[in-house]
């Protein structure tokens, strides 16, 4: 069994499947292809209880398989074309972090913000 999505250039060879992994396979590309919710994919193929995590002893099975790079490619896939996720290769220089200066009458440490009962030049002191 093979996924491919032309969109990403994803080729992926899922080899033979348990009946009832490929029937979870199956499911995720009917979502995938209806245009179903990100998120509502994301339940459907990452949760816990997905067959995607049984019968695995660790987190590394799961990342090498072959069925989570194509479930991912759905689930990245989908959040570009939903609007949640950028295009692979965009950088949109409008929303990048601007540096925020300091305000000179902030306290810039915790400390140094007003305690009850102490003088300002005793918040100073313990420095």
């Amino acid at each position: 069994m093979r996924y491919k999505n032309p969109e990403s250039g994803a080729f992926i060879t899922l080899g033979e499947l348990s009946p009832e992994r490929k029937q979870f396979f199956e499911r995720a590309l009917k979502l995938f292809r209806s245009n179903a919710s990100w998120f509502a994919f994301e339940q459907m193929a990452f949760s816990f209880y997905s067959p995607l995590f049984h019968g695995v002893r660790n987190r590394a099975e799961v990342v090498n398989d072959p069925l989570f790079e194509a479930l991912q490619d759905m689930w990245l896939q989908l959040g570009i074309n939903q609007g949640f996720i950028a295009p692979r290769g965009s950088h949109d220089r409008t929303t990048e972090t601007k540096t925020r200066t300091p305000d000179p009458h902030s306290p810039s440490v915790i400390r140094d913000m007003a305690s009850p009962g102490k003088s300002r030049g005793a918040r100073r002191r313990r420095r």
